[in-house]
C-alpha cells in the first residue's frame, strides 16, 4: 500500500502547480502517475472547500479500470467517495444522486449528463458538480464535434478545471486551442490581438487567424507562421505543467517485416487507388463493387486490403472478402519465436474476427465488454495467464496498466494514423512498473502501399510531439 510520502518530487510539484490556480493543463508522459496526481489535487480542493463535487470525464475503459482502482492503492485517498457513472441511464442517475465526492463518467455519456442536468437560463445551472477533470483531453480537440460544443456551453460553471494528456499536440498545432479552452475557457489567448487591433478573445476563428494562414482558396488548409509554435507555447506557460517521464523502459521499434502484395491483390489495390472504385467476387462468385467517395475513405479501404480483406459495401452485415493472411502467418511466427506474452493491436473488427477464428476463445480488450470482464482479462494478463491479447487501438489504447507481468512485446496488425494514439497504445507496456528495460514494437508492412505511408506519418508525428513537449519543459 502506498502513501502520500511515496509521491516523488516531480509529482508533488505538479500537485502544487494545480492546487495553486483554478485551471491546469497537466502534460505528463505515460506512466508518470497522472491519475494519482489528479486524485490528490481533488482531495486537497475538497478539504479546502474550493470544490464541493468533482466530475471526471475519461475514455470508457480508463473510467472503469484506472479511475475505479487507482485511489484504492493510496492510503491518503481512502476516505474519498468515488463512483463510476457508466452503464444504463438509470444506473448513472442513481450513482450521481448519491452525492459522492468524485464521479467518473465516460465521454460518450456527457451529452446525456448535460441534458439530464440542464442549464436553466435566468436561474441556475443544475449540474451538481463544480470541479472538472478531463482525462485524455485530446478527446476534446475537435471543436466541431458535438462533444466539444456541449462541454463548451457549460465550462464556466466549473470553479476548478484540470486537463490531462500526454501531449497537447496530438496531430496538428491547430488542435491545441480546443484542449486549452476546455481547461481555461479561452483565457490563455484572450488578450491576443489581430493585426487590425481586434482582440482574439475566445474565438477559434480569430485565434487561427492570429497564428496561421490559409494555403488554399477555400481556406480549408491552414499552416502556422514561422514563430507561431514559440508564441503559442509562451501563452500556455501559465496554464500547462510539463511532467516528463523518468526511468521508463526504452521503446524499441524493430525493423518492419516487409511483405509483397500478391499480383492479383496488387492489381486490385492499384485500380482502387487510381479509380476510387473496383470490383471483386466473393466465395459464391457474386461480384461486389468497392468504391471510395473521397480520399479519406480511399485510405481506409486501402488499409483494409493491407489488413488482408475488404468489407463489402453493399452488405448490411459488413461481411468481408479476404485476400491474404500473410500478416497472421507473420504474427504466429513472431509469437512462436518469442515464446513470450504478446500484445496484438488491431484496428478493424474483422481483424479481431480472424484472430478469434485462429484462436478460439481468445480474450481481447475492445468494445462490447462489461467492466467486470475487462478487469478480469487485465488481471489475468498481468499475472501472465494470457499468452496473446488483442487490444483495440482506439477503445482500449488509453490508461490501462498492462505491464505488471513484465510483458514487453507489442505487434501492430494495422497501425493508426495518429501518433498520439500509437504512443498511448505502446504506453500500455512502456510505463512505470515494467520490469523489462526495453519494450519492443513489431510491425509488418506491405511494400509500396498505405502501410508504409502510415508508418512514415506516425514516426514524424511522434518526433514532433516529443519536440513540442521538450519545448514546454524549457
Amino acid at each position: 500500500m502506498l502513501s502520500r510520502n511515496d509521491l516523488d518530487e516531480r509529482q508533488l510539484a505538479a500537485i502544487a502547480f494545480a492546487s495553486g490556480g483554478e485551471d491546469t493543463l497537466l502534460v505528463a508522459d505515460i506512466g508518470t502517475g497522472k491519475t494519482v496526481i489528479a486524485y490528490t489535487v481533488m482531495l486537497d480542493a475538497l478539504r479546502a472547500g474550493r470544490v464541493k463535487r468533482w466530475l471526471v470525464a475519461a475514455p470508457l475503459m480508463v473510467a472503469e479500470d484506472t479511475w475505479r482502482n487507482e485511489f484504492l492503492k493510496w492510503t491518503h485517498l481512502h476516505n474519498l467517495h468515488v463512483t463510476i457513472a457508466c452503464g444504463s441511464a438509470a444506473n448513472r442517475s442513481a450513482i450521481i444522486d448519491k452525492g459522492s465526492d468524485i464521479t467518473v463518467i465516460n465521454y460518450e455519456n456527457l451529452a446525456w449528463l448535460f441534458k439530464e442536468y440542464p442549464n436553466l437560463r435566468g436561474t441556475a445551472d443544475t449540474l451538481p458538480f463544480d470541479g472538472l477533470v478531463c482525462d485524455e483531453i485530446d478527446k476534446l480537440k475537435d471543436i466541431s464535434s458535438n462533444r466539444f460544443k456541449q462541454i463548451r456551453n457549460r465550462i464556466k460553471h466549473f470553479r476548478m478545471r484540470i486537463g490531462m494528456t500526454g501531449s497537447i499536440l496530438p496531430n496538428e498545432l491547430t488542435e491545441i486551442w480546443g484542449q486549452a479552452y476546455m481547461v481555461d475557457a479561452g483565457q490563455s489567448f484572450a488578450d491576443d490581438k489581430l493585426s487590425d487591433g481586434t482582440r482574439v478573445g475566445r474565438s477559434f476563428i480569430k485565434w487561427r487567424r492570429k497564428y496561421f494562414f490559409p494555403v488554399d482558396y477555400k481556406q480549408y488548409d491552414w499552416r502556422p507562421f514561422s514563430d507561431s509554435e514559440k508564441r503559442i507555447i509562451a501563452r500556455l506557460s501559465g496554464l500547462a505543467f510539463r511532467l516528463p517521464a523518468q526511468g521508463l523502459p526504452q521503446v524499441v521499434r524493430t525493423t518492419p517485416y516487409m511483405l509483397n502484395l500478391p499480383d492479383g491483390i496488387r492489381k486490385l489495390y492499384t485500380e482502387l487507388e487510381r479509380e476510387y472504385v473496383t470490383e471483386l467476387a466473393d466465395a459464391a462468385g457474386n461480384v461486389h463493387e468497392i468504391d471510395a467517395i473521397n480520399s479519406g475513405t480511399l485510405k481506409g479501404k486501402l488499409q483494409q486490403i493491407c489488413a488482408g480483406f475488404s468489407y463489402i459495401d453493399d452488405n448490411p452485415e459488413r461481411d468481408a472478402i479476404w485476400h491474404s493472411y500473410d500478416k497472421y502467418e507473420w504474427l504466429e511466427g513472431l509469437h512462436r519465436s518469442l515464446g513470450l506474452q504478446l500484445l496484438v493491436v488491431y484496428y478493424f473488427n474483422e481483424e479481431l474476427n480472424e484472430l478469434k477464428r485462429r484462436y478460439p476463445g481468445i480474450p481481447y480488450l475492445g468494445a462490447g465488454l462489461s467492466a467486470t470482464k475487462k478487469c478480469e482479462i487485465i488481471n489475468r494478463w498481468n499475472h501472465g495467464f494470457i499468452p496473446l491479447l488483442p487490444i483495440h487501438a482506439q477503445s482500449a489504447g488509453h490508461g490501462l496498466n498492462l505491464q505488471l507481468s513484465g510483458a514487453h512485446h507489442i505487434a501492430f496488425l494495422t497501425q493508426p494514423w495518429s501518433g498520439g494514439l500509437w504512443s498511448q497504445v505502446v504506453g500500455r507496456l512502456a510505463r512505470l512498473g515494467q520490469a523489462a528495460r526495453q519494450v519492443f514494437v513489431h510491425t509488418a508492412l506491405y511494400r509500396n502501399t498505405v502501410d508504409e505511408e502510415v508508418d512514415g506519418i506516425v514516426r514524424e508525428k511522434i518526433r514532433r510531439r516529443e519536440y513540442f513537449n521538450s519545448r514546454l519543459e524549457q
